[in-house]
């Protein structure tokens, strides 16, 4: 694991670099990526989430208004993104 979450912070590093403006991290007990803006966005703060920094990067330049990497199609909804079921909740927020 301990080589799992070096690789995911690494390339959390590298995401970072190609999307200023936008804090970005990997969760070592979720083993997931996420982002923020460092600033104010328009309807709010926004959170972003992906299983790999790959998608995350994708999640986060659709959020920004920008276009999917090269070779991705644009058109391509992200249906995890889109599905309120698959919004996640604070712990202790659960009913």
């Amino acid at each position: 694991m301990t080589n799992e979450v070096t690789e995911g912070k690494a390339a959390a590093r590298e995401l970072a670099a190609r999307l200023p403006g936008w804090a970005v991290w990997y969760g070592q007990h979720t083993r997931h990526f996420w982002a923020m803006p460092r600033t104010g966005t328009p309807g709010g703060a926004q959170l972003a989430e992906a299983e790999t920094a790959e998608e995350l990067e994708d999640v986060v330049r659709r959020i920004a208004g920008g276009t999917s990497r090269p070779g991705q199609d644009p058109r391509r909804s992200d249906e995890s993104f889109a599905d309120p079921q698959h919004h996640r909740q604070p712990v202790g927020a659960r009913g």
